[in-house]
């Protein structure tokens, strides 16, 4: 094996094991399934992996109230979101905005793969379009519809 096939391996279980702790940190620590997503931007494809597939639904838990400081929040009312190139550390900060109620898989479908999916999520929060509670804005519901209409990426 060459030196680069050896560096996407290592890519690749990397992205694996972060993916994972997402998927872990989606389900919650009751261990009850996921809920179904929101309206998302296209069809679940057939790599989708059971974590993210849609379940019952169950009731999620409210979100943080403002009493409650959040690493997530340092100031104002929207997160500090650091974007990365290294799929561990972006797993980590989408596991960091989870826990603080702004990142939630169950109400918006983001990218399987953890570093696209923290620049969509950043995309969208710098756009107005992700509600507090990890879902979407009514302009956030909006531009959804106008991209699943004109079949433009969101």
């Amino acid at each position: 094996m060459t030196m680069r096939n050896l560096k996407l391996k290592a890519v690749l279980v990397t992205a694996a094991v972060g993916l994972g702790a997402l998927a872990m940190a989606a389900c919650g620590k009751n261990g009850e399934g996921a809920q179904p997503a929101a309206p998302g931007l296209g069809t679940p494809s057939a790599a989708t992996s059971p974590a993210t597939s849609p379940a019952p639904a169950t009731p999620s838990a409210p979100p943080p109230t403002a009493a409650t400081p959040t690493a997530a929040t340092p100031t104002g009312d929207r997160p500090q979101v650091t974007l990365t190139e290294d799929p561990v550390a972006a797993s980590n900060e989408l596991v960091r905005l989870r826990k603080a109620g702004w990142f939630n898989p169950n109400k918006i479908e983001y990218a399987d793969d953890a570093v696209i999916a923290l620049q969509q999520f950043k995309r969208w929060l710098d756009a107005g379009y992700i509600a507090r509670d990890g879902g979407w804005t009514p302009e956030g519901l909006a531009a959804v519809e106008r991209a699943n209409k004109s079949g433009t990426p969101l």
